[in-house]
C-alpha cells in the first residue's frame, strides 16, 4: 500500500463495529461477501461502565439479602480505583474481541471514522486516511447520549457518565429512563447519596405504571429523593460542587448543591459528520435514517441497522438487522419483520417487556384484557425478595398473546418467553399449558395465563 492517503475496493463497507456492523460483517463473511469494516480506532473509556456498576450492586445487594438466612457480611468496602481498572480492561477486552472476530470471519478491519464523499465511496479520517470505494454499504454507527443543554455550565462536574477517578459523595441523575433509573439505582447501592429527578409525569414512561411502580417502591426507600414532574430550571458550579434549582415536584423550590451532575436524557442516532447528504439519503429530524423491511435506505446502494434507524435502542435488535442486512447483500430474500423486541431496564428488581403495552393499548383504542399473576401478593422472586409480578395483555376473545411484562430476578431473561410467543401466535392456554420450573420467575407466567380461562 501507499504510504499517505491510498484508494481501495470492497464488495460490502460496513461502516461501525458496535453489535450490529460487527454481525453484519460477519454474517456478509460467512456468505462469501468480501467485506470490510470501518471503526474508530480504541479510546480511553470516558467513565464507568454500566457493567461494572450493576455486578457491584447486585453482589451487595445479594449479601444484604443473605441475613434473612442467617448469613452475614461485614459491610462493602469499594476501592473505586479497582473499579475504573475494570472498566478499562473490559473496554480493551472489547477492541481486542472485535479485532479477533474480523480476522477470524476473513473481514478486513480498518480503524478510523468515514465520511462519504459521494454514494459510492468514503473517506476514513484518524486510521489510514484511506479513500474506500464499496458497492453497497451498511451504515451501523449506533447512538450517543444526548448532551446536557448548551447553555449549561461546562463543568466536568456535568456528564452523561461517571468519573472514572472516584464515586461523587452527593450525585444528581436527570432523566427518566432506563439507563438513568440503572444508574441511580447502582450507585445508592455503592454508597452514593442520590437524587432522581425527572420532568416525566412518571418513571419509565414506554413501561406500563404498575411494572414501574415495582421499582419506585424500591427507589423511593434507597435514594436521597426521588421527584417525577420536576425541571432543572438552573445549574451553576460553585465552591462545593454544583448547585442546581429546580421547578415542580417535591424539590422545588429548593436548592442543592451536588459532587456531580449525571444527565441521562436518552440517545440519539449517531449518523451526524457521515454527510450523509452527499450519499443521496435524507434523515429523520432525530438523526434516524429511513429503511424498509430489508433495512434498504432511499438510495438502493446504502442500508442501515441498528440504533442508526431509530428507537428502540437494543443491541439485540442491532444484531437480528445486522444479519439480515447482510443476507440481503448477498442476494437472499431476508426481511426484519420482528412483531416484538424486548427491552429491559436491569434495575433491581429487574424489569422486562415486550409487544403491546396495556398503556399503548388504552391509547390506541386496542381490545385487550389484562391477566396478572404475582400482583397484590407478590411471592419470591429467584432471590426470595418477594418482588415477582407478570403481567399478559390478551386479545379478549382469542386469548392472543400481544404483549408481556414482568417484574424480578432473571425478567430479562425470562421475557423471551413473551417475544416467542408473540412471533408464533400463541394464545393464552398455549402458555397455560407449559410447565415451567417453580418457584421461578417463569411459572407465573402459566399462572397468569391460565386466568384467561375463567
Amino acid at each position: 500500500m501507499v504510504v499517505g492517503q491510498f484508494r481501495q475496493e470492497t464488495h460490502l463497507l460496513v461502516i461501525g463495529g458496535g453489535p450490529g456492523g460487527c454481525a453484519a460483517a460477519q454474517r456478509a463473511a460467512e456468505l462469501g461477501v468480501e467485506t470490510m469494516l470501518i471503526d474508530a480506532a480504541p479510546a480511553p473509556p470516558a467513565g464507568l461502565s454500566q457493567a461494572a456498576l450493576r455486578m457491584a450492586r447486585d453482589v451487595i445487594r445479594l449479601a444484604e439479602s443473605a441475613a434473612v438466612l442467617g448469613v452475614e457480611f461485614a459491610q462493602p468496602k469499594l476501592d473505586p480505583t479497582r473499579l475504573a481498572d475494570w472498566t478499562r480492561d473490559a473496554h480493551t477486552l472489547r477492541a481486542h474481541h472485535l479485532e479477533q472476530q474480523c480476522n477470524d470471519a476473513g473481514v478486513e478491519l480498518t480503524r478510523g471514522t468515514a465520511r462519504f464523499e459521494d454514494a459510492r465511496q468514503v473517506i476514513v479520517h484518524g486510521g489510514e486516511n484511506a479513500r474506500l470505494r464499496f458497492k453497497r454499504a451498511i451504515i451501523a454507527t449506533g447512538s450517543r447520549m444526548i448532551p446536557p443543554p448548551a447553555d449549561w455550565p461546562g463543568s466536568p462536574r456535568i456528564s452523561t457518565w461517571l468519573p472514572l477517578d472516584r464515586l461523587p459523595e452527593t450525585l444528581l441523575v436527570i432523566g427518566a429512563g432506563a439507563l438513568a433509573l440503572e444508574t441511580a439505582d447502582a450507585c445508592a447501592a455503592l454508597g452514593c447519596r442520590v437524587s432522581l429527578v425527572t420532568s416525566e409525569p412518571r418513571l419509565l414512561p414506554e413501561a406500563d405504571a404498575d411494572l414501574v411502580e415495582v421499582l419506585a417502591e424500591r427507589l423511593a426507600k434507597s435514594l436521597d429523593a426521588l421527584s417525577t414532574g420536576t425541571a432543572v430550571t438552573n445549574l451553576r458550579a460553585v465552591s462545593e460542587g454544583i448547585e442546581a434549582q429546580f421547578k415542580g415536584g417535591a424539590l422545588a423550590p429548593k436548592r442543592r448543591v451536588f459532587d456531580h451532575v449525571l444527565v441521562l436524557l436518552g440517545q440519539r442516532p449517531h449518523t451526524d459528520g457521515l454527510d450523509l447528504t452527499k450519499a443521496q439519503l435524507d434523515v429523520r429530524p432525530d438523526g434516524s435514517i429511513p429503511v424498509d423491511d430489508q433495512l434498504r435506505t432511499a438510495n438502493p446502494r446504502l442500508l442501515a441497522v441498528g440504533d442508526a434507524t431509530g428507537e428502540p435502542f437494543v443491541a439485540h435488535k442491532a444484531i437480528s438487522q445486522g444479519r439480515v442486512a447482510a443476507e440481503v447483500v448477498a442476494g437472499r430474500d431476508s426481511v426484519f419483520d420482528a412483531k416484538a423486541i424486548p427491552c429491559a431496564a436491569w434495575t433491581d428488581p429487574p424489569l422486562a417487556w415486550c409487544g403491546l403495552t396495556e398503556d399503548q393499548a388504552q391509547r390506541s383504542n386496542v381490545a385487550h384484557r389484562v391477566c396478572k399473576s404475582g400482583a397484590g401478593c407478590k411471592p419470591p422472586d429467584a432471590a426470595g425478595t418477594g418482588d415477582g409480578f407478570v403481567k399478559l395483555i390478551l386479545e379478549p376473545d382469542s386469548g392472543l398473546v400481544l404483549g408481556m411484562g414482568m417484574a424480578g430476578r432473571g425478567a430479562a431473561d425470562v421475557i423471551g418467553e413473551g417475544v416467542l410467543a408473540i412471533e408464533m401466535g400463541a394464545v393464552a392456554t398455549d402458555l397455560a399449558s407449559v410447565v415451567h420450573a417453580y418457584p421461578q420467575l417463569s411459572a407465573l407466567i402459566s399462572e397468569a395465563a391460565q386466568q384467561a380461562a375463567t
